[in-house]
């Protein structure tokens, strides 16, 4: 996908995955971090976005995996309506260390950078998109209406009516398998 078409997007979310940063780097081009426009990395999507701006991070021994309580740390519109104490899902095998490049959002017991920002990079070490992580829902909603400012849903359903009756006008009263 070319980089100037992703300057069009209204914001990114960059995926976990079983890789690490260390030992078996995904290709990726990392010029997507400086397009400026909104990027929410999850788990190793923020570990990338870490190091590319200068944060630590480092390989753990063993790979975390479970339920944890997150720490609200600053206030932010990533955890707009969002209660301290949420509990979050993490799993893996790098962590994102504190330093000067990131401010700290949010921290685990076992992570004290659970979720940072940098400029127009969110990150999260835990993962949102499982039923484990409480609020994910409402993270995913914060950050794509508050953050990235998109206004108006595109659901699936409308797609498929669409498509749908598009066809319908081509085929007219045929038959088709």
């Amino acid at each position: 996908f070319p980089l100037n078409k992703l300057a069009e997007a209204k914001g990114i979310i960059l995926s976990g995955g079983p890789a690490s940063v260390h030992s078996e780097p995904p290709q990726f081009d990392e010029k997507i971090f400086d397009i400026g426009i909104p990027t929410l990395g999850e788990c190793l999507g923020f570990q990338i976005w870490a190091k590319h701006v200068g944060a630590k991070v480092t390989p753990h021994e063993k790979r975390e995996f479970g339920t944890h309580t997150l720490n609200i740390v600053s206030p932010d519109a990533l955890f707009e309506g969002i209660t301290d104490g949420t509990k979050v899902l993490q799993t893996h095998g790098d962590s994102v260390e504190p330093g000067s490049a990131i401010t700290i959002l949010g921290s685990t017991e076992n992570a004290p950078v659970a979720a940072g920002k940098y400029k127009h990079l969110w990150g999260v070490q835990f993962h949102p998109e499982v039923t484990e992580t409480e609020a994910g829902d409402q993270m995913y909603e914060n950050f794509c209406f508050r953050i990235c400012g998109i206004t108006e849903r595109f659901p699936a359903h409308n797609v498929a009516e669409g498509k749908i009756a598009e066809l319908r006008k081509q085929i007219g009263d045929k038959k088709v398998l």
